[in-house]
């Protein structure tokens, strides 16, 4: 990605490291993204199931936390 900008580098990436990356993991038989929280929870970012049925379940829906 380009982006042309007169913004310092500083300003236009602060932040940029507090980002937490997504890890895959199986909840509940359910393969999806998850953000790791503290006192085991997740945060569900995007399903990556082939099945249809856990998209139609509320429990899984992005931004949903999970206690595990």
């Amino acid at each position: 990605m380009i982006m042309y900008t007169i913004v310092a580098d500083e300003l236009l990436y602060a932040g940029i490291e507090e980002i937490q990356t997504a890890v895959e993991m199986w909840v509940d038989g359910v393969l999806m993204q998850v953000e790791i929280m503290p006192n085991h929870e997740v945060k569900v970012i995007r399903l990556m199931s082939p099945e249809l049925a856990p998209y139609l379940n509320d429990a899984y829906m992005p931004g949903r936390i999970i206690r595990l």
